[in-house]
């Protein structure tokens, strides 16, 4: 398994895909397999390993879900509790339909909205005007970011909060700000910043040292660049490598409030885009997880009956067809921040079911396997990756060893 894994990662790389990457497997809670290819930073010649340090965009929303399930079985917020009652712009919101016109939405975004991303709530995106109007909010958080006036966590949610939603909430789904919102949520509820409550409630006490929202002066070498294969560049000729894409923003068209270095704190701490970690750290996370709420140092972060809840909640029929069309994962649902392993026999790569993770733009990766006990997790940081072809290779080799 070590050498194909290590060919395709090879064949990547010296294809100008990616600069390097690593791959780590850990199976009944010890490290099963580990590959390091090639170059986290090519200038300064620092090769990948697993206490390289990468960007997780989305790859921060599981880390959320597991802290608002804290929240839900302390009996703090509910699933069904309208954000209004936290957020006051969510109050009386609207809705856009097919043609563009506005409508009053038939009832309010709840919590369970936000964690099935069946708000409404748009990303930037400058092709839908749900998008366009989050695109606004973000163009007001870059112009702020690094002045003495920095949005906050709680202005950006009441910021989204005043956009028009793309459909009734509960009507569909869309990949969007939820989490976001969900991190002032998480604010107001436990009067602490989400840094400060992660740090707490998970980071701490599963021995994360590496994990947060900006990566410390002693820690910048160990941070991963990112870099735009030559596919994403029709005018860089093919034989040309990766570019380097610090900072991050200029390809992405905006830096969803994250600075490219995330060398200081930001005042808004974006709980669906925002951590940066190891594959150690996030190895600790998801054995937690694996092993229904306890941490293998013994704390008992979540109790086994919400692990059950967070990672085996499925969307209804109706929402799992925009899922798939927004992203390609046949044979997967999605809920709790998660997608989540339903139908083997028609999914595109190897899969067991009841296996559940997620990853992130940079292309990082994680994937729980309960049946198998077994954790694959990437670092990779190719622009606008997620899971892509190099994903999938992987996981059919891992898959099919384990």
């Amino acid at each position: 398994m070590k050498e194909l894994i290590t060919s395709v990662l090879d064949t990547y790389i010296n294809n100008n895909d990616i600069s390097g990457a690593s791959v780590l497997v850990i199976k009944d809670g010890s490290p099963f397999l580990r590959v390091d290819r090639g170059l986290a930073d090519i200038k300064a010649g620092i090769p990948y390993s697993p206490e390289t340090i990468i960007r997780l965009f989305s790859m921060t929303k599981p880390v959320t879900s597991a802290a608002i399930m804290l929240l839900i079985e302390r009996g703090l917020i509910d699933r069904l509790d309208p954000v209004s009652g936290y957020i006051p712009s969510f109050k009386d919101q609207r809705y856009y339909d097919a043609e563009g016109n506005k409508h009053p939405v038939t009832r309010p975004v709840t919590i369970g909205d936000l964690l099935d991303m069946t708000s409404g709530l748009s990303y930037p995106d400058r092709t839908s005007l749900a998008g366009v109007d989050a695109d606004m909010v973000f163009e007001e958080i870059d112009r702020r970011l690094g002045s003495a006036d920095e949005m906050t966590t709680l202005e950006v949610a009441g910021a989204l909060g005043n956009c028009t939603l793309a459909f009734d909430p509960g009507c569909g789904y869309l990949y969007g700000t939820s989490a976001d919102v969900l991190g002032a949520v998480m604010e107001i509820v436990t009067g602490m910043k989400c840094s400060e409550f992660l740090k707490k409630e998970l980071f701490d006490p599963l021995e994360m040292e590496d994990t947060g929202f900006y990566v410390p002066k002693d820690k910048q070498p160990r941070l991963a660049r990112s870099y735009v294969p030559a596919s994403h560049l029709p005018d860089l000729p093919p034989n040309e490598r990766p570019i380097t894409d610090d900072p991050v923003p200029e390809y992405l068209g905006n830096n969803l409030g994250i600075k490219s270095r995330m060398d200081s704190p930001n005042a808004f701490e974006s709980c669906g885009a925002g951590l940066a970690s190891t594959l150690m750290d996030y190895g600790k996370f998801a054995g937690m997880l694996l092993n229904k709420g306890l941490a293998s140092n013994g704390r008992r972060i979540l109790s086994s009956e919400t692990v059950d809840f967070m990672v085996k909640r499925t969307s209804p029929e109706r929402i799992k067809a925009d899922f798939h069309k927004a992203f390609d994962l046949s044979g997967f649902s999605y809920g709790n921040l998660l997608r989540i392993g339903t139908l083997p026999e028609v999914c595109d790569t190897l899969m067991v079911s009841g296996e559940y993770g997620w990853d992130g733009w940079l292309g990082p990766y994680f994937a729980n396997i309960p049946k198998k006990n077994a954790t694959i997790l990437i670092a990779l940081q190719r622009t606008n990756s997620g899971t892509y072809s190099l994903t999938r290779r992987l996981r059919n080799i891992i898959f099919s060893g384990l």
